[in-house]
């Protein structure tokens, strides 16, 4: 099996280890988190099926990241080592690098479906919605000068803020 090469892009097999790497530190976060917990409970709150827990808990003990100590005949309790915190803060600063990466891909296809619109700093522009897109439509805006933006929801939230603006609501 060791002799068979991998047939996934190099898109997939990225990404591949980019979920076991997140499964890694979400593991390490509960045994940070939670050291007294069962892996039945790491597993529920690392979302993550109990065999899978059980294969990755005993590799991190192999790799030195955790420590697992026998607690009683069934009951071990785990601790993660300094070489375990290391570990969590690598691959805590790799997902953000990740985020912040695909974070500035959005950014930038969003200025590119923008820029045809030929705004400019006299422009006034309305924004519907008030989720995570309308906050990257909002900075898109704000890059290329646009400073005139209303913001207008239908949810029920008209009078509240949404970025420091009042949000409106859309007359029916």
């Amino acid at each position: 099996l060791h002799n068979i090469p991998d047939m996934r892009s190099d898109h997939e097999q990225q990404r591949s280890a980019e979920l076991i790497d997140a499964r890694e530190l979400r593991l390490l976060a509960e045994v940070e988190f939670a050291p007294e917990a069962t892996q039945r409970e790491l597993s529920k709150r690392a979302g993550m099926a109990l065999g899978l827990t059980n294969l990755m808990l005993r590799g991190l003990a192999q790799k030195g990241y955790i420590r697992a100590t026998q607690a009683g005949w069934k009951r071990w309790l785990y601790n993660l080592t300094p070489k375990g915190f290391s570990r969590k803060l690598y691959l805590t600063i790799a997902y953000f690098h990740r985020v912040m990466g695909d974070y500035r891909s959005v950014r930038s296809t969003l200025r590119e479906q923008i820029e045809p619109l030929n705004l400019n700093a006299e422009s006034r522009v309305a924004i519907i919605g008030t989720g995570e897109f309308a906050e990257l439509v909002y900075l898109g805006l704000r890059e290329i000068g646009i400073d005139e933006i209303d913001v207008y929801d239908d949810g029920g939230l008209e009078g509240e803020r949404f970025l420091g603006m009042p949000i409106g609501k859309i007359a029916t």
